[in-house]
């Protein structure tokens, strides 16, 4: 569908029905705020994304999606929730499954998913590089891999 304009040069395409998409270069590397990992050199998920998009809210959403599917895709087993967070997110996902299936950049899932969920900084850097993530990419886990790296690969504690 074209709108026109009063300048004949000039014309918007409108599609309907199609996903916008956010792009992230494959050369992105992770960068980490130090202020925003623990004590323990824990940082969440999406606080290392944030610091890798400059904060922008987009970016940061399509790259914890990325990164938590590569994670579970990969079967990474560093993944830590505090109990009182893991228990959130159980209750959460019994409510509304999405949660676990749905990590687009158009979901507030990945934004709950990807706060609650802490990595060691220095293993998050080693696990992406040797495993070979790419930020541009999209990594997709079937629905019964996203439930079995929950409920067993994470670390509650």
């Amino acid at each position: 569908m074209e709108n026109e304009t009063n300048d004949s040069t000039s014309s918007v395409e409108v599609v309907e029905n199609k996903k916008a998409t956010v792009e992230i270069d494959a050369a992105t590397a992770i960068t980490i705020d130090l202020e925003t990992v623990d004590e323990d050199g824990y940082v969440s998920i999406w606080n290392a994304a944030s610091s890798t998009m400059g904060g922008d809210l987009l970016k940061t959403r399509a790259l914890s999606g990325r990164i938590l599917g590569f994670l579970c895709k990969h079967q990474c087993d560093f993944v830590v929730a505090s109990s009182t967070d893991a228990a959130y997110l159980d209750e959460r996902f019994e409510r509304e499954n999405a949660l676990l299936y749905n990590w687009n950049h158009d979901s507030e899932n990945v934004d709950v998913v990807s706060q609650h969920a802490f990595v060691p900084v220095e293993g998050l850097k080693v696990f992406l590089k040797k495993r070979k993530f790419n930020p541009s990419s999209t990594y997709s886990p079937r629905r019964a891999d996203r439930v079995k790296w929950f409920t067993d690969d994470w670390c509650v504690g």
